[in-house]
C-alpha cells in the first residue's frame, strides 16, 4: 500500500515522467503525467459525490484509521491507472525479452494485490475495492486511447506537401 499514500503518488509519477522524458517518449511522459492526474482527479469527484464512510474499527481490524472518503479506493485507482499505463507502455514500447516480461509480472502483481491488501488492512469494503478496480479501468482505457489519438497525430513523421507549381525532379536519361 506504500505507493498509493501521499507523498508517494506525487513523487512517483514525477520521476517516472522525468525518467520518460529523458529517455525521448516526450508524449509517453505527457500521457504518463495525465494518466497520474486523471486517476487523482476522478478519484476524488467520485469520493465527494458519494462521500461512504470507511470500515469502522468496531466492525473489522483496521489497520490505520483514515479521514477520508471510502469509495472508490484511491489506492486502487492509481494502481490500475498510473501502473496499468506503464503495463501498457512496457508492453507496446519493449521487445520481447526476460526484462520486458518481469516489468509487466511486476506492474501486473502490484495492480492485482493493491486490492486485497486495502481490504485485509480494514481500508475499505470489498465493494470499493471492486467499483475502484472499474473505475480505474475505464480511466485506464480513456487514457490509452487518449495516448493512441496524441501519438498518431502528433509524435508520426508527416509527409511534406507537395508544391503543384515545382515540377517533378527528373530522372537521368529523361529528355
Amino acid at each position: 500500500s506504500w505507493p498509493g499514500f501521499t507523498p508517494q503518488t506525487l513523487v512517483i509519477p514525477v520521476v517516472i515522467v522525468a525518467f520518460l522524458w529523458g529517455l525521448g517518449l516526450h508524449w509517453e511522459a505527457v500521457a504518463a503525467l495525465v494518466a497520474a492526474i486523471s486517476s487523482a482527479a476522478i478519484n476524488g469527484l467520485v469520493k465527494t459525490l458519494i462521500q461512504r464512510p470507511r470500515p469502522a474499527a468496531n466492525l473489522v481490524h483496521v489497520f490505520r484509521i483514515l479521514n477520508s472518503y471510502s469509495f472508490p479506493s484511491g489506492h486502487v485507482m492509481f494502481y490500475v491507472v498510473f501502473f496499468g499505463f506503464l503495463f501498457f507502455l512496457a508492453f507496446v514500447l519493449l521487445r520481447h525479452s526476460p526484462l520486458r516480461t518481469l516489468i509487466l509480472v511486476f506492474f501486473g502483481l502490484m495492480i492485482a494485490l493493491i486490492g486485497i491488501s486495502r481490504i485485509y488492512l480494514g481500508q475499505h469494503w470489498a465493494s470499493d475495492v471492486l467499483g475502484a478496480y472499474l473505475l480505474g479501468s475505464l480511466t485506464l482505457v480513456a487514457n490509452i486511447a487518449f495516448y493512441r489519438w496524441g501519438k498518431s497525430r502528433f509524435f508520426v513523421a508527416k509527409k511534406q506537401p507537395v508544391d503543384a507549381s515545382e515540377s517533378p525532379p527528373r530522372k537521368k536519361g529523361n529528355k
